[in-house]
């Protein structure tokens, strides 16, 4: 607003749209003979516990990339959009998924697959010198995300993009894995129970915060 200008601003519009996070409960659990657990001791039981709680942490992970990768490429009044690129790996796709990503999501990160990352890999030495196809950005590999080479035409096979501002994870009960450990309802069989439970909603909540990178026809 200039000094000693007529007018003032125009008033801001804002278009909402509401994203709903319903809870649920991700659980992993394993069953153990009360022979194994005498046998094998505290250390033991600490490593089922350990590993129940990264395996529902992944199944959390593996939920929200699948999420992403379905996103409709127009935002919805319950919905955010995505870009979706169609390209190979080549020198340049990363950076056109930069590209359409939105201003706000400027801590971006690459998810694929490990045997597609070895496509990008294998373009950059084909190109005789020092180049990196993925423009310095991070890469967490989630082979949920079908390989290159195995995906169909016109499936998304990475996602570029900012998890910080793009995704939201609400935990109603704290962001801890519960474990349950039941050694009564099949103790006439000498088995224990140990069952890992995570109460959580994800979601994703920012407009064009990732970039889908979707095979082309071949």
């Amino acid at each position: 607003h200039l000094e000693g200008a007529e007018n003032g601003v125009s008033e801001e519009e804002l278009v909402l749209g509401i994203v709903e996070l319903t809870p649920v409960s991700i659980k992993k659990w394993i069953g153990l003979s009360d022979e194994v657990i005498d046998m094998r001791g505290e250390a033991f039981l600490r490593y089922i516990y350990d590993e129940l709680t990264y395996r529902i942490a992944k199944k959390c992970a593996d939920t929200l990339v699948g999420a992403i990768a379905q996103l409709p490429q127009t935002a919805t009044a319950s919905s955010p959009s995505a870009n979706k690129i169609v390209e190979a790996p080549a020198v340049g796709t990363i950076a056109n998924a930069i590209a359409n990503l939105s201003d706000e999501a400027s801590n971006p990160v690459i998810i694929m697959n490990k045997l597609t990352y070895g496509a990008f890999k294998n373009v950059a030495y084909a190109n005789g010198y020092a180049v990196d196809p993925f423009e310095g950005l991070r890469v967490v590999f989630n082979n949920t995300l079908p390989a290159y080479a195995s995906a169909s035409n016109g499936q998304v096979y990475a996602i570029v993009g900012d998890l910080g501002i793009g995704a939201m994870a609400n935990f109603p009960n704290g962001d801890g894995v519960e474990i349950k450990y039941d050694d009564t309802t099949l103790m006439t069989d000498d088995i224990v129970r140990i069952l890992g439970r995570r109460y959580v909603g994800l979601g994703v909540v920012g407009d064009k915060a990732f970039t889908l990178i979707a095979k082309p026809t071949e």
